[in-house]
């Protein structure tokens, strides 16, 4: 008898020890990426942080990737809904999947959701702060019959950002700016006094515009980057025109240096020949002049 309960303690502690080290519905969000963004996951002087921006009006994409890592049944779960709620007050929902129609991911695997919304009005979601979101994923026990919700995983994320018409073209005016090089390119300095004012008002309003965005100013902003663009377009149009026209110029130096040498090749050929020529009547001249030798 005391065998017997000692041995039922053991069954029960393993079972307890199973039980708490099986693992429950662990379907997960693996992971997530915005797609076609103005900008994500780079420092921004305004909002003094990293953020992901899109532009007001334009469509935002949310890709999801959930795994299902339920692993202890080897049974898929059945997802009704992908979605992410923003704190403007608004969820975006995905289309791939619904209550109704769930979507099965097997043990292991894993799929990615797509959700597509169309970014609200920077007077909706102000563009003066950065904005919090959450992903949900939520899941079914069956794809028929009773379908109620069993589970539901979330993951938070921040530092979404809405940029009003204004500041998206003053970011990218910014962007274009930075893409020229301040003083060279390929090796070609800037020679021109024309080229080097220009260079120097591009430079100024690049500054400027600078200095209206950190504050927020993004009307001015966009004005003092355009200007900085335009200049320093200029100035490298400037440029390519000079040296385009010292190439030329060289060229034709070139090109007028291979004549005369040709000429003066003509010329020693010429000269070559009138001296072996010269050399040859010359040889005759001396060879009839000879001495004969007397007969007896």
């Amino acid at each position: 008898m005391k065998w017997t309960v000692i041995g039922c303690i053991i069954v029960c502690a393993v079972f307890l020890v199973s039980a708490v080290n099986m693992p429950a519905v662990n379907a997960a969000i693996n992971s997530f990426n915005w797609i076609g963004t103005v900008t994500r996951n780079n420092y921004d002087g305004f909002y003094g942080l990293y953020i992901t921006a899109y532009e007001e009006g334009t469509t935002a994409d949310l890709v999801v990737n959930v795994y299902n890592d339920y692993s202890y049944y080897g049974v898929p779960i059945n997802v009704s809904a992908v979605k992410v709620g923003f704190d403007w007050g608004v969820n975006y929902t995905s289309s791939e999947c619904s209550i109704d129609n769930p979507y099965s991911v097997s043990s292991q695997q894993s799929h990615v959701f797509t959700i597509g919304f169309t970014v609200p009005s920077a007077l909706l979601a102000s563009n003066l702060v950065t904005h919090s979101y959450t992903i949900y994923v939520e899941h079914v026990n069956s794809t028929t019959g009773n379908k109620g919700i069993v589970g539901t995983w979330t993951q938070g994320g921040s530092s979404f950002v809405v940029f009003s018409s204004d500041q998206a073209d003053a970011y990218d005016y910014k962007k274009q700016v930075e893409s020229y090089p301040s003083s060279t390119s390929f090796g070609l300095p800037i020679i021109t006094a024309n080229g080097r004012d220009l260079m120097l008002k591009s430079n100024v309003a690049r500054s400027l515009g600078s200095d209206a965005y950190t504050r927020g100013d993004f009307s001015k902003a966009k004005q003092y980057y355009n200007d900085s663009l335009d200049s320093i377009q200029q100035a490298w149009s400037n440029e390519t025109e000079k040296w385009s026209t010292f190439e030329n110029s060289l060229a034709d130096l070139l090109k007028g240096g291979g004549n005369l040498l040709t000429f003066q090749g003509y010329a020693y050929l010429l000269f070559g020949i009138g001296f072996m020529l010269i050399s040859i009547g010359a040889l005759v001249y001396l060879l009839r002049r000879r001495p004969q030798p007397r007969t007896s």
